[in-house]
């Protein structure tokens, strides 16, 4: 029998970690965001490139809407926030070292089942992202997960950790959906925040293949002006790209903040510090 849930509302603004890695992924410059904002008397927020979901695991807000165009990760924190004992239970099955075996036995499966609404799936996808190389998100042109094996003793959150992220997420929706879909839901005054995959930095950077469909500057181009018809809506607006020019002049009219962060930008395990931007219309 399935373990209910008890939700303690005394821990609903508990700050939390994620609990996947994900690159470009916002953890070490969390802080720094919040304390650029004003995030009071917001009721409702939508998070529509979640990947990592550091904003929302940040915050605490009445509603949340949370989507992502990878329905793998959108089924990850389905079933942490419907039963986080059991995603619990199976990665627990796991005891490290890991073998590279194991691995690619397991990233056979997720391949064979991509796109599975499943508790099964959901454990499949955060093991082999605590274990791949550098906690990429990576697929081929066939849509296959083609991620190396990359750590043997990776550190799994704890059950408490989880029913945490549990408790935050019941006030959340989730949905499978491109950033627009939001379009027509939002509302004067909501808070938007937007993490769009980065331009590439260099010819081997590989950070924002989040997808199948990479985000070229056409995408970026569309980003800005639906940025810019949310902040004409009366809705508050936030969001994080990298330090480029082409950046910097499609929010010429925002306030741009400057912040630093050390990111993986090549196939080698070292990190580079990169200037990011933080642009928002409050």
């Amino acid at each position: 029998m399935k373990e209910e849930i008890n939700i303690d509302l005394k821990k609903e603004n508990k700050s939390l970690k994620p609990f996947i890695r994900w690159a470009g992924g916002k953890q070490n410059l969390i802080n720094e965001i919040f304390s650029n904002l004003d995030l009071s008397n917001i009721d409702r927020f939508f998070e529509p490139f979640l990947g990592g979901a550091s904003f929302f695991l940040k915050s605490d807000f009445n509603q949340s809407f949370l989507s992502d165009l990878n329905p793998n990760l959108i089924n990850s924190y389905q079933q942490i926030k419907n039963d986080p004992n059991s995603i619990f239970s199976g990665l627990s099955e796991f005891k490290p070292p890991i073998k590279e075996k194991l691995y690619y036995d397991i990233r056979d499966k997720f391949n064979k089942h991509s796109g599975d609404q499943t508790l099964e799936q959901a454990i499949r996808f955060i093991f082999l992202n605590r274990t791949s190389f550098n906690g990429i998100y990576r697929v081929n042109k066939s849509g296959k997960y083609n991620v190396p094996f990359g750590k043997a003793n990776p550190a799994f959150s704890s059950l408490e950790h989880l029913k945490d992220i549990s408790t935050k997420l019941q006030k959340a929706s989730l949905a499978f959906d491109y950033y627009d879909s939001i379009n027509n839901s939002t509302q004067r005054g909501d808070l938007i925040y937007l993490d769009p995959p980065y331009p590439k930095l260099s010819d081997t950077a590989y950070f924002n293949h989040y997808t199948l469909d990479k985000f070229d500057q056409t995408s970026q181009e569309e980003l800005a002006e639906f940025a810019q018809n949310q902040s004409q809506r009366g809705c508050k607006v936030v969001i994080s790209n990298a330090d480029i020019e082409d950046i910097r002049s499609l929010y010429n009219n925002w306030e741009i903040i400057e912040c630093s962060a050390y990111r993986f930008i090549s196939c080698k395990k070292e990190k580079i510090k990169v200037k990011e931007l933080i642009i928002k219309n409050f």
